[in-house]
């Protein structure tokens, strides 16, 4: 079976060109109505509209993703230090000895290390170690803390430190 294609210039076979009569004047102008059709169909076409819209909204549904994960990866960080400085308020209430500031910096640090938090730059603040039973024991920590995606994108809303406090009664 030969495939056929009609060109100005001949019938195409396989490759092989073969002559033929010009186009009469009819054929000239249902070729030249096919081609105008074409070219109103592809003005009309929408097959790249969807590509340029996707290209347009992609920055602002990423910024939205990112900020999403990054607001969420400080709530992460918030609890993980919360839960640090209530298990060293917890050990400074039960077991106080002479250097109770000390002991209770070292299990905040090691419970935000196993939390997957970094510990660099940790500050405690403790008042109320050793004043005896039924006083209160308030501990403080905070990290430093910056957003990755948001204060690229939005500045001033940026959180310097991520802080908890905890009081608990001392045993």
């Amino acid at each position: 079976c030969a495939l056929m294609h009609r060109s100005v210039s001949g019938i195409r076979l396989h490759g092989l060109v073969a002559p033929s009569k010009p186009l009469s004047q009819t054929g000239q102008r249902a070729m030249n109505v096919n081609l105008s059709q074409r070219l109103q169909k592809l003005r009309k076409s929408e097959r790249g509209s969807a590509a340029i819209e996707f290209a347009l909204i992609l920055p602002i549904l990423a910024s939205l993703v990112f900020g999403a994960i990054d607001f969420g990866r400080m709530l992460w960080f918030q609890e993980v230090l919360v839960n640090a400085t209530r298990e060293g308020t917890r050990q400074g209430i039960l077991f106080f000895s002479g250097n109770g500031q000390a002991e209770i910096e070292a299990v905040i640090a090691q419970a935000l290390t196993n939390g997957g938090v970094p510990s660099t730059g940790l500050n405690v603040q403790v008042s109320g170690v050793g004043t005896g039973t039924g006083n209160p024991l308030q501990v403080t920590s905070t990290i430093p803390w910056s957003f990755f995606v948001i204060d690229s994108l939005v500045p001033g809303i940026t959180a310097n430190q991520l802080t908890a406090s905890v009081t608990m009664m001392n045993e």
